[in-house]
């Protein structure tokens, strides 16, 4: 757990101390922050903790991960928020990162989002160039179709690529549910449902 904490600690607390000058110049807006966990519980195999956290300030936009790319492996990202769209909106983030730990490597990326009404879809995709050797270069998705009934649940479907974790499946496929309140997102995902390789991730996001 001091892992994860130290994590914490050394990539977010610049962005904090930032944000709370920034908020003492009212001539300039505030930076916003987020931070999400998100446990996999895998049967018959590790479970493990993902961790990400976000700063953004005006279209900057900063993130750090941990468990993402592979296992004990941090990554950090910096990019540009381009948005556009009143009754559709559309989101468009180009990422450039570097991934260190098990895992070392330089990571483009890219998160989408794109929002009409209660539809919405969201993805975020990266491609890890291993400075192992290229044979070991992978391309990783999470991508979201979400459909909000009620002001604060959306639920929907959910696929996810990744080589954090190994199934019989290349691509992982789920649904998911996510309870929004206060400044907080409680969610839960199933993939691979109706096989022998289902698990769940449970996450908690924060906003402040």
């Amino acid at each position: 757990m001091h892992k994860y904490i130290l994590f914490f600690v050394l990539f977010f607390l610049p962005y904090i101390l930032i944000g709370q000058n920034e908020k003492k110049d009212a001539a300039d807006p505030a930076w916003s922050f987020s931070a999400s966990g998100y446990f996999y519980y895998i049967p018959y195999e590790r479970n493990f903790l993902l961790l990400t956290g976000i700063a953004e300030h005006k279209s900057l936009h900063l993130e750090a991960r941990y468990n993402y790319e592979d296992l004990n492996t941090a990554s950090v990202f910096t990019g540009w928020k381009f948005e556009a769209g009143n009754e559709l909106q559309f989101t468009a983030i180009p990422l450039i990162g570097f991934a260190f730990g098990n895992t070392d490597g330089t990571v483009p990326g890219l998160e989408l989002e794109l929002s009409y009404k209660i539809f919405d879809f969201y993805s975020e995709t990266e491609y890890l160039l291993d400075l192992s050797g290229g044979e070991n270069n992978f391309l990783y998705t999470w991508a979201e179709l979400g459909l909000s009934p009620l002001e604060h649940l959306r639920t929907g479907l959910s696929i996810q690529r990744t080589r954090a974790y190994q199934t019989d499946f290349d691509l992982q496929r789920g649904i998911f549910a996510e309870y929004s309140f206060w400044k907080l997102t409680a969610g839960a995902h199933y993939f691979n449902p109706f096989s022998t390789d289902g698990f769940g991730v449970f996450s908690l996001k924060i906003n402040f």
